[in-house]
């Protein structure tokens, strides 16, 4: 689901890979760099569980303001992505996500 693709399109004039980050809420995806990921890794434990953990801004907006996941795919017009995600996944990942991660409990 969060795999980094090796496309051309997503390799540095390096040829490094870019990676990419996948919303476990919306499926939708933006690339970033390494530099941000590393930052985060510290609040998730490793950049693998980032990536396993990510959520879009604007998902996460509405899930802080109390709308369920059902209800937050709805409102962002998500007709094709409906991976199933427990409350306890869901509640891992909030403290990963966003600048206040650690109050999200």
């Amino acid at each position: 689901m969060n795999a980094t693709t090796t496309t051309p399109k997503n390799r540095t004039s390096r040829g490094e890979v870019t990676p990419r980050l996948t919303c476990i809420i919306t499926g939708k995806s933006r690339l970033t760099n390494k530099a941000y990921l590393e930052s985060k890794a510290g609040k998730a434990n490793s950049v693998e569980n980032y990536l396993k953990h990510y959520i879009s801004r604007e998902a996460l907006k509405h899930l802080r303001a109390g709308k369920t996941v059902e209800e937050t795919r709805q409102i962002l017009g998500v007709t094709d992505y409906n991976a199933p995600i427990s409350a306890e996944f869901l509640k891992k990942a909030l403290t990963m996500n966003g600048k206040w991660g650690s109050k999200a409990e």
